[in-house]
């Protein structure tokens, strides 16, 4: 057997919409895996019997691309950058916002899930690593594999222990590492009985396994072998994590002393948080990034400008890109790698990403009446962070691309269609706030006014739809018959496709590549992270500093693909300043990828923007009656938000905790 032909993908899935269940066997075969009862012996009789016991614990893992309902991380609503009108119920099963659950503080330690969703990964997890070092301790013994073969599944092997590790870091915080021990069975409770380890620790612990195991894993994968780990993949999550380790929330900072002060091993005392701020770890986190960017595999995606392309703002370099902005569309070298365009196998950008489960969401963003419900929202508070078309904020707007948002009536409209990009025309008629505005605003969100062609059906009224939310609207609150709509005027639609149709004759939906991990997020990782440098350090070999032009080299390669003008030597001047702009560009860049949840609480902003209330459009009164007047949101979902600090980490199931005495909760939760 070739080894190479192990595939690192979940296997059959539910694909859940509104009324029916749809069987899913992307990769893996539900008869192409062990279960736990399988003999040992004959697990290890051949390499068919490795593979198969080994994609049993791969099929163990949470979903990852599942960030709209039924997640297993709170998600796009568990942060600002997505509301939905909670749970419902569709046809005949409840839908259920995983995210919208923590934010009315509806998850306790005793109750973390509902349908097909379950914040507890920590056993799910453990078994993967239990299954891992089965495999481990016993691979030499199979006697049809070569040694280069043991070699590239050891290192696969390592992978998955090393990810299902950062799964539970992600969710419940620290954890017990196992390292290779094999635990016995039958043994007395107080065997094992073992202390969570601090969260220095997991992280040194997982990045060291990701950064061996690349050692043996191959560099690129055939085509229909996309979501198998590779080298890049195990650097880049290694990068990620150092990241968040370096962050105030984990690294002394004022986040960490606010949150985790009294988080306390009750073992040894020991702080399961540093309490005390170390330079070191923005400078690891740095070298990780660049570990991945000297590997000279990836690059940002682009498309060459055609006759469609709009032209680039006058403060906007024109010289080919990556030196600016000329030559490429950057509407479609943004948008294209997310609707399916895009080829994931000849995609430089994706470093690591699934198809599975990606499709699920289309319905709960598609508008009311062409097959979806638009209960996933977008606040205004993301529609504003947005720039405009030559990188101004809507607040300082210029001249040549002014903010137009008074009055709210029918004099503040465009006046006639304006061709952005060959997929993307802004129709006359359309609100002016949403006119001049960037091209990630376009591909990233849906407004009153948008034409959505869903072009695959060729049924008459069905496509080429110019989609309304507000009372009265084609998809607004007054065609829902369930009290579920879109309920803040905006919705998120990176993923759709332009052919994308939910409802007509010979309507389809195109392929998509969810992206895990791509170059963009490494890029804005080592700009990042070189910014909280006050000296240059030597991290096994990778020299790393504030180096200004270090810093501007990577983060202008994501502006000017965005079509965009690059940094400002202003806002590199100090690190508070680049940091703002920093955090507003991943907000922006990243968006609906599942990094926001996670970058508010590291950078220690998450109480402060959840206590600001969330705005969005009037959807309750008709166009020109005050639908586009901001207005706090009054669903009763969004009413109900609230913060506790103890939200920072999700709980670990009291069950848990029964087992092992020695198990610490984390702060604010039941034990």
């Amino acid at each position: 057997m070739n080894m190479k032909k192990s595939v690192f993908v979940k296997i059959m899935t539910l694909v859940v919409s509104a009324s029916s269940f749809v069987g899913c066997a992307d990769y893996l075969n539900v008869d192409e895996y062990f279960a736990d009862t399988f003999m040992a012996d004959s697990i290890f009789a051949s390499s068919v019997n490795i593979q198969r016991y080994y994609n049993g614990a791969v099929s163990l893992l949470p979903k990852e691309a599942r960030l709209w309902y039924y997640g297993s991380t709170p998600g796009l609503t568990g942060s600002d950058e997505a509301v939905s009108c909670g749970n419902w119920s569709g046809g005949f099963l409840e839908i259920q916002f995983s995210g919208t659950s923590l934010t009315i503080d509806n998850i306790t330690a005793s109750s973390m899930g509902g349908w097909d969703w379950d914040f507890n990964v920590w056993d799910n997890c453990y078994r993967i690593i239990r299954k891992c070092n089965t495999l481990l301790t016993n691979i030499d013994a199979v006697p049809d594999m070569n040694s280069f073969e043991k070699s590239e599944f050891r290192s696969e092997v390592r992978f998955l222990r090393a990810y299902a590790y950062y799964w539970i870091l992600r969710n419940q915080g620290p954890m017990i590492l196992m390292g290779d021990e094999l635990l016995n069975s039958n043994e007395a409770p107080d065997y094992y009985e073992r202390a969570r380890g601090t969260f220095d620790e997991c992280v040194d612990y997982i990045c060291t396994e990701f950064e061996g195991a690349a050692q043996n894993l191959p560099h690129t994968r055939p085509v229909d072998m996309i979501a198998a780990p590779t080298a890049g993949a195990a650097l880049a999550l290694s990068a990620r994590i150092r990241l968040a380790a370096a962050s105030p929330l984990f690294n002394g900072g004022f986040a960490a002393r606010r949150f985790f002060g009294n988080f306390i091993r009750t073992a040894d005392g020991e702080h399961y948080v540093s309490q005390t701020y170390d330079e070191r770890k923005w400078a690891v986190a740095a070298a990780a990034a660049k570990r991945v960017m000297d590997l000279k595999l990836y690059d940002l995606y682009t498309v060459d400008a055609d006759q469609y392309t709009a032209a680039l703002p006058s403060n906007v370099p024109s010289a080919p890109y990556p030196n600016g902005a000329g030559g490429i569309d950057p509407y479609r070298s943004y948008s294209e790698q997310f609707t399916g365009e895009a080829v994931a196998a000849t995609n430089p950008e994706l470093i690591w990403g699934t198809t599975e489960n990606i499709l699920d969401h289309l319905g709960y963003i598609f508008p009311l009446r062409f097959g979806g419900s638009s209960c996933v929202s977008v606040p205004q508070r993301m529609v504003d962070y947005f720039y405009m078309a030559d990188g101004r904020d809507i607040s300082n707007a210029s001249a040549e691309y002014p903010y137009l948002n008074r009055p709210y009536d029918k004099a503040c409209i465009t006046q006639e269609d304006q061709i952005l990009s060959r997929y993307y025309t802004l129709k006359a008629g359309t609100f002016a706030a949403y006119a001049n505005r960037e091209p990630r605003f376009y591909a990233n969100i849906g407004f009153s006014g948008r034409l959505w062609t869903m072009s695959s059906t060729i049924e008459t009224g069905k496509h080429d739809v110019v989609v309304g939310y507000y009372m009265g609207a084609n998809c607004g609150p007054n065609v829902s018959t369930n009290n579920v709509y879109n309920i803040t005027g905006y919705t998120g639609c990176k993923y759709v496709h332009p052919r994308d149709a939910c409802t007509g004759n010979n309507a389809r939906t195109i392929t998509k590549t969810f992206p895990i991990i791509r170059y963009a997020e490494v890029l804005l990782s080592y700009a990042e992270a070189l910014n909280h440098l006050t000296q240059e350090w030597d991290i096994d070999g990778i020299k790393v500093s504030r180096d200004k032009e270090e810093m501007r080299s990577a983060f202008n390669r994501v502006r000017f693909r965005a079509g965009l003008p690059g940094v400002t030597d202003e806002e590199l001047a100090s690190e508070d300043a680049f940091e703002e702009v920093i955090e507003r560009e991943r907000c922006i860049e990243l968006f609906h990828e599942g990094r926001r949840y996670y970058d508010i609480r590291r950078w220690g902003i998450v109480e402060q923007l959840e206590n600001e209330p969330l705005q969005g459009l009037n959807v309750n009164q008709a166009e020109w009656a005050g639908f586009y007047q901001p207005t706090i949101i009054q669903y009763s979902t969004i009413r109900e938000r609230v913060f506790k600090p103890k939200m920072v980490l999700l709980p670990i199931h009291l069950n848990e905790l029964r087992k092992n005495p020695l198990l610490d909760q984390n702060p604010g939760w039941e034990k």
